[in-house]
């Protein structure tokens, strides 16, 4: 394999990994008049045994205490999913400012890659710098000055005039629902203005006819596939930015596919074919619900089943391989909490009762 393209491999598999794992048609569905009530979540209160159990795990999986190792080094997007699982977790300030140490330190190379991997000087990464910028604001930091970056600027000038948030890479465009709404996410906690309308448009260009959110943009000619993972972040940036509508069909998505033991599978769900239970994808799926108002007890109920004794959870707990994963175990801290991204750390938003008024169609 020539150097370009073990490059190659490494970027798109931090790409992934950070976007992806975390962890994302405009309309507003059929006549009727919906409306949730949003139970606010705490940042502050007492965690649940399982999370601070699950916290432990996390941290004594950390390299060094202050970051994951991946299969190609440091993994800065797993890293950053720590912090916002730790940030949610009371009891873990100390772990926290190691892992914040990192990121700061290593911010540059997270947000504009590694020209020692082959990619270009001036590089640029949208869904990590929204991601990055989101860390920082919730952990209590400036995103504008974070690493000596301005986050919040830098994102800004990677959105086109069509709202969507792009990479400039070598090595092409990564961008994806996924990264755009976490970009939606640190505008509106970490600005006054909060996220532009045509960003927010552009999110909408992912859902589906059925409320969903599909992983990727639509092509022509493509099926819209939606999944719990990007439907649940997704749902979250249209809380945050008020887009009532998408916001309740969205919703709705979720809790129709929510499986009897209160777990989400993986990928595109067939509401009569469920996909087996996945933690990663139940953690999204739950703080989309929890930003929307909806209950998430059967999550928590669900996650705190499946814990393993080291305090980890397993990606698929009903597969053969029940190993603990260092990126489940951190996703699903928020979710045990009760929170999502809008609700905890500094400066949580308050999101209002979703409302979705609308005029039956003349038949």
């Amino acid at each position: 394999m020539s150097p370009q393209l073990t490059a190659r491999g490494r970027l798109r598999a931090a790409i992934a990994l950070s976007l992806a794992a975390a962890l994302v048609s405009a309309g507003c569905g059929s006549p009727s008049t919906a409306t949730t009530s949003p139970t606010p979540s705490p940042t502050t209160s007492t965690s649940s045994p399982a999370a601070q159990r699950a916290a432990a795990y996390v941290v004594s999986q950390l390299k060094d205490g202050d970051h994951v190792e991946g299969k190609f080094g440091p993994d800065l997007g797993q890293t950053s999913d720590v912090a916002l699982g730790l940030v949610a977790t009371t009891g873990q300030s100390a772990a926290l400012a190691k892992v914040l140490a990192y990121l700061e330190t290593n911010a540059a190379s997270y947000v504009h890659g590694d020209p020692a991997t082959g990619e270009k000087v001036g590089a640029h990464y949208a869904g990590p710098t929204g991601k990055l910028a989101l860390v920082a604001k919730v952990a209590g930091k400036d995103p504008s000055s974070f690493g000596g970056l301005d986050l919040v600027g830098e994102l800004r000038a990677l959105m086109d005039d069509k709202g969507a948030f792009r990479d400039d890479s070598k090595f092409g465009d990564f961008s994806n629902p996924l990264g755009q709404a976490l970009d939606i996410l640190a505008l509106e906690r970490g600005t006054p203005d909060g996220a532009p309308q045509n960003a927010v448009d552009h999110l909408l260009t992912a859902q589906c006819a059925d409320g969903g959110f599909a992983d990727a943009f639509p092509k022509a000619g493509a099926k819209c596939a939606a999944t719990p993972d990007a439907t649940g972040l997704a749902l979250q940036a249209l809380v945050a930015a008020g887009a009532d509508c998408p916001a309740t069909k969205a919703s709705t998505w979720l809790t129709t596919r929510q499986r009897a033991d209160g777990s989400f599978g993986d990928g595109t769900v067939d509401a009569s074919k469920p996909d087996a239970g996945n933690v990663n994808s139940t953690a999204y799926a739950a703080l989309g619900l929890v930003a929307a108002g909806q209950d998430t007890a059967k999550v928590v109920e669900y996650l705190g089943s499946v814990q393993n004794p080291d305090g980890g959870l397993a990606i698929k707990p009903g597969s053969a391989d029940k190993k603990s994963n260092v990126l489940a175990t951190a996703q699903a801290l928020d979710a045990l909490a009760g929170s999502s991204l809008l609700s905890i750390g500094s400066s949580p938003l308050t999101p209002k009762a979703l409302a979705c008024a609308q005029t039956p169609t003349a038949t």
